[in-house]
């Protein structure tokens, strides 16, 4: 009987590609907040769940699928509406910052999962826990 490991590393491991994605998309709305007629961008995480679900391998032939499969790092970049600043600008510094810090700590939270996982891997082939 496969293991909830199995399954759970390899999503983990996808969750965290995307977060690091989203940092770097995130980090560039603060990059440019100050850019004439710039539009907030952002990483749709449906389409990233989705994609990472979709290359679940079939155990049983009465399973359902996949659809198709995407490629790590291809994600649906969502583009904010044009600004009401005079400028143009639809950045809020506020809101971004915030947004960083609740990624960064997403993928903090998913990589000390991951690290627990690895752990009990090795408890489980060696039967040290040291």
């Amino acid at each position: 009987m496969p293991g909830i490991q199995e399954n759970a590393m390899p999503l983990l491991e996808q969750a965290m590609r995307f977060r690091m994605a989203r940092q770097a998309v995130l980090s560039g709305n603060v990059a440019n907040a100050d850019t004439p007629g710039f539009r907030r961008r952002d990483i749709e995480f449906q389409g990233a769940l989705q994609d990472a679900t979709q290359r679940l391998e079939r155990t049983d032939p009465r399973h359902m699928g996949p659809a198709g499969a995407g490629r790590d790092g291809d994600y649906k970049l969502e583009v904010g509406p044009r600004g009401t600043r005079p400028d143009g600008n639809a950045i809020e510094l506020d809101r971004e910052l915030v947004e960083l810090q609740r990624n960064a700590g997403a993928f903090q939270d998913q990589a000390a999962v991951l690290s627990r996982l690895h752990v009990l891997r090795r408890i489980a082939v060696t039967g040290e826990s040291r």
